[in-house]
């Protein structure tokens, strides 16, 4: 511990060690006698701090304290940044952070805090302010049970797990069960009448046509967004990014027919990376108007909300809705659920039995048969 002056400065300055850790700061004196005394007192509350850090950290098996901030980093650093949607990951810890604080301890969030949570935002939008980049609420009284679970419920619960069963704190766990929402059973939503030809006209030529790719192919908005290297042309063949609950990227492949090449050739020259861009409307930053930009899963919702959903172009139609007619349109053509799994990349066909409704035609067809052939046969009396 010692006392020196530094050039520029009237005052004295303090050198200070505790256990490891320095402090070099500015007594705000010019008096040695004085300047020793904040010396002493800069050192007992270092100590102070420091013993309490041990006690807190010794509560958490030598830890450090499970704040909601500290945590929600950890995770994306460990996890959530390779997601394929990461970005949406980032955004829901994000919000989760705002609403609970930075500072509350994991173990401090009850069931009934995130029942409150959980009411809250059924009321609620959350959008990014353009200016600040802060989130905003947005008071709303449409939001589905699946958004509160899929950005609230859900990330919450992720983070609760991996600090049992990884980072083992002595957390306690909620019965989510209890916390979730009740989602309606996934319904298949086709297409009626010129509502396919009505969504690629309101979207534009540069959604429009990744929209036209989304309900030809069947993949995911995530999984669409190509890049040039993923798209063999000699084979025929494109390279599709699958949904992944570990983080790590999962990868399938699809054959391409010249419908789809089509779409494809219509992007060409555009980017030399990514297949499909928009036109920037204006400058932003180093974005000139005019310039090419990348679609990105955010951006291309953003769209469908202003120019399908609230346009009320196709009421009741969603984003995800083209994956179902493509499955159920290669169903219905071919009657093959294998080759429908492997088309929409699920890993077990119980998944793509979904789309199974559309066999029941060729089902009612063979019990028309078998009457029409008891009808014509001659009864037979004993």
């Amino acid at each position: 511990m010692s006392l020196y002056t530094r050039k520029g400065s009237p005052f004295l300055w303090c050198d200070i060690r505790v256990e490891g850790q320095r402090i070099r700061c500015s007594t705000g004196e010019t008096d040695r006698r004085s300047a020793q005394a904040v010396q002493r007192r800069l050192r007992d509350e270092a100590r102070s701090e420091t013993r309490a850090e041990k006690e807190r950290r010794a509560a958490w098996g030598g830890k450090e304290r499970p704040t909601l901030g500290n945590l929600a980093a950890r995770y994306w650093n460990e996890v959530g940044r390779h997601h394929a949607a990461a970005q949406t990951t980032w955004w829901s810890l994000e919000w989760l952070v705002d609403y609970f604080g930075e500072e509350t301890l994991l173990t401090d969030i009850t069931s009934e805090r995130i029942a409150a949570m959980v009411a809250h935002r059924r009321t609620i939008r959350v959008r990014r302010d353009p200016a600040t980049r802060a989130l905003i609420e947005i008071p709303c009284n449409r939001v589905q049970n699946a958004t509160v679970n899929r950005y609230a419920t859900e990330p919450l619960r992720k983070l609760f797990r991996r600090a049992r069963d990884v980072w083992l704190y002595p957390v306690t766990y909620p019965q989510w069960a209890n916390l979730l929402l009740p989602e309606p059973q996934e319904r298949v939503r086709e297409a009626v009448g010129d509502e396919e030809a009505r969504i690629v006209r309101a979207l534009g030529p540069d959604y429009g046509r990744l929209f036209r790719f989304l309900i030809s192919t069947g993949t995911r908005v995530s999984g669409a967004l190509l890049t040039w290297s993923q798209v063999d042309r000699v084979n025929r063949l494109a390279r599709i990014r699958n949904k992944s609950r570990t983080g790590q990227a999962q990868w399938y492949t699809i054959p391409l027919t010249d419908a789809q090449f089509a779409i494809l050739d219509e992007c060409a020259g555009h980017h030399p990376v990514y297949v499909f861009t928009y036109a920037a409307k204006r400058s932003r930053g180093s974005v000139g108007r005019g310039e090419r930009r990348p679609i990105t899963d955010g951006g291309f919702k953003t769209q469908w909300r202003r120019r399908v959903t609230e346009a009320g172009i196709a009421k009741g139609f969603r984003r995800h809705d083209a994956r179902h007619i493509a499955g159920t349109r290669y169903l219905r053509a071919t009657g093959n659920l294998k080759g429908a799994q492997r088309l929409l990349g699920h890993k077990r066909v119980e998944t793509t039995t979904r789309y199974a409704h559309v066999l029941l035609d060729d089902i009612r067809a063979g019990l028309e048969a078998v009457e029409a052939s008891r009808a014509a046969s001659p009864s037979r009396t004993g």
